[in-house]
């Protein structure tokens, strides 16, 4: 077996992400327990369900910058109408994921429909929704959540962190979506080679917009178990996952150009990044060498996942 056909079957991303772990092991013993391990992953979940949302985005040869946005606007949204204890956990979630919904359709019909670049469309989303947030707020956001949501943040359930199950019972739900379903063939597709799936009898536009509707519900799902995490609002929350979310998704193997990736890789991409995070921080590195770090570990993959592709299609044509 090849070094290459290796790392396309386990994924290169996971072997990165337990040599990671095991280095920061060496920087730091405590980082090997197993209390500071549901740690992490606890805080990888918020990262790690605005990465699945990413990924339909991106698997249709699209990029969604307005997930940052919507996670700000839901974390705005949810305290306000929770209000602590005397606010409606219902409507702190119906509203965000309803906004969010319309977001997702207004990217998806700006791209599919009217032929904006999608880069353009979503960047443009996402200064509007941070922009209504400081409307909304008037710059001094208020509200803060209750003690029952709370818990999908911060409790856990049987020793493990609640975030943590439902980033993976939302991984498997997409999985299934993607891998055995009708709709994921045509969107994997669409991602290949839109005209040809055109050709093919794929309503082409249709699947556009639902794979920015399901960016943006995620990354308000994304959204949702944050604020239940910190309990109050936060302008400017949703910024950290303007370019880690595609970050996560890009090293866990999902190609920029579509129609090549899938969850697993995203999850442990969202494992990777929360990792690095974590280890620069306990290193004391700055922010500005956080963010080369993310930078050139993207580019990175970009180079491996590519050589890959090429020792792929070398081989079948011999």
């Amino acid at each position: 077996m090849s070094v290459w056909t290796f790392l396309r079957r386990i994924g290169s991303v996971w072997i990165a992400v337990i040599a990671l772990y095991l280095l920061s092991g060496l920087a730091s013993p405590a980082m090997l327990t197993l209390h500071q391990l549901l740690n992490v992953l606890q805080v990888a979940a918020f990262l790690g369900v605005v990465s699945l949302g990413e990924t339909f985005a991106l698997l249709v040869a699209g990029i969604d910058l307005s997930v940052a946005g919507v996670v700000t606007m839901t974390n705005i949204l949810a305290t306000a109408f929770m209000g602590g204890h005397g606010g409606s956990v219902a409507l702190g979630v119906a509203v965000p994921l309803a906004v969010a919904a319309i977001v997702g359709m207004i990217n998806g019909l700006l791209v599919a429909i009217v032929g904006i670049t999608p880069l353009i469309a979503t960047l443009g989303s996402n200064a509007v929704l941070y922009g209504g947030a400081l409307l909304y707020t008037g710059g001094a956001p208020h509200g803060g959540t209750q003690p029952g949501f709370a818990a999908l943040g911060q409790g856990s359930v049987g020793g493990l962190p609640a975030s943590m199950l439902i980033w993976f019972a939302i991984a498997l739900a997409c999985t299934v979506l993607l891998r055995h379903t009708v709709y994921g063939r045509r969107l994997y597709a669409i991602g290949a080679n839109a005209r040809a799936a055109r050709f093919t009898g794929i309503a082409v536009r249709p699947i556009l917009v639902s794979a920015y509707v399901a960016s943006s519900l995620l990354a308000a799902m994304g959204g949702l178990l944050l604020t239940a995490y910190i309990g109050q609002p936060a302008l400017g929350i949703g910024d950290q996952f303007l370019f880690t979310s595609i970050a996560a998704v890009v090293v866990g193997g999902t190609a920029l150009t579509g129609g090549v990736g899938g969850v697993g890789g995203t999850v442990g991409g969202a494992l990777l990044i929360t990792e690095l995070n974590s280890i620069t921080d306990i290193l004391r590195v700055s922010t500005g060498v956080q963010y080369l770090v993310q930078g050139s570990i993207i580019a990175l993959s970009v180079l491996l996942y590519r050589s890959i592709d090429r020792a792929r299609r070398t081989r079948e044509t011999m």
